[in-house]
């Protein structure tokens, strides 16, 4: 619990400097939901919440920053550092190094696009490295 009040206010933090911007909404097939936001040309920050286990107690929240690379007429790459707990267990925190694969598919609404990322998690406690896969659809909402 201590660590949600630690990273909200750091997402709240993250939002304010960037709020003119553009926020992207992501649902990630049933897995997690994430609001990302951008940080400035290169960067963007994003909040994951794994909602899928059915208990709260098993609910993971994870905070990443991603770098874009240059992107391409309909598709964008980017690769990042991501922190993630489960915040009932309190021990079950690890790193994340998601890679993403954005694809618009409708050149005339860009806003909605494919979503494809695979991430290694390094946990902590257990040491364990998982690989976890997402694929999603996204929605950008521009001023």
């Amino acid at each position: 619990m201590k660590m949600i009040k630690l990273l909200f206010p750091i997402f709240l933090f993250l939002v304010s400097f960037s709020g003119f911007s553009q926020v992207k909404v992501t649902s990630y097939s049933v897995h997690s939901l994430g609001v990302s936001v951008p940080l400035n040309e290169k960067f963007n920050a994003e909040l994951k919440v794994f909602a899928n286990s059915g208990e709260l107690e098993n609910t993971g929240i994870e905070l990443n920053s991603t770098y874009k690379f240059k992107p391409g007429e309909f598709h964008q790459f980017s690769a990042g550092l991501g922190f993630g707990l489960i915040p009932y267990s309190g021990e079950d925190a690890f790193f994340s190094v998601p890679v993403a694969l954005e694809i618009c598919p409708l050149q005339s609404f860009k806003r909605l696009s494919l979503v494809v990322e695979l991430a290694p998690e390094i946990y902590f406690n257990d040491d364990v490295v998982a690989l976890r896969h997402l694929w999603g659809i996204r929605y950008s909402f521009n001023k």
